[in-house]
């Protein structure tokens, strides 16, 4: 196993996920880069992980989810400071990006256990064995997961097109 092929191989698949994860692309970068830095700390520490994709994506899913949680904090105070949403200028806004921000929301709209299966599926790249290992729980309950959210998904962008 080769540290250096390890990480071209995941970090395509891994910054998908964080950008996924927390619906920002530039946190997505920074959340990708902060679990590919923790695993070659480990790696030179300890050597190679059993599963370096499964470690990863542990490290990722824990930062994302830190990261929403001050998320969640930290803009209420912004806007109190600056006095206004520092979201983007509306004549930026295109067609493209209203649709990316549609499916984004739907995403977002997923219980948590939902989306993350979904993430770990469509934008980590990841195989149900991998991916139900990563989240602890059996294969046909990972399953049962990416099912109900696609249904659920599927409903929530018919509605935003009517």
């Amino acid at each position: 196993m080769d540290l250096e092929a390890t990480l071209t191989d995941l970090a395509p698949s891994l910054l998908r996920y964080c950008t996924g994860a927390s619906g920002d692309s530039a946190a997505g970068e920074e959340l990708a880069q902060e679990a590919l830095t923790a695993l070659v700390s480990h790696w030179r520490r300890h050597g190679p992980p059993d599963s370096p994709q499964s470690f990863v994506y542990v490290v990722a899913r824990r930062l994302s989810r830190r990261w929403r949680w001050r998320r969640r904090f930290l803009v209420p105070l912004e806007r109190l400071v600056n006095g206004h949403h520092p979201g983007p200028d509306p004549e930026a806004v295109t067609c493209r990006r209203k649709e990316l921000h549609e499916t984004l929301a739907a995403v977002r709209s997923l219980p948590e256990r939902e989306r993350q299966a979904m993430l770990l599926v469509i934008a980590g790249d990841l195989g149900v064995g991998a991916a139900s290992g990563i989240l602890g729980i059996s294969p046909s309950a990972f399953k049962m997961r990416v099912h109900r959210a696609r249904r659920r998904l599927l409903r929530h962008l018919e509605s935003t097109d009517e």
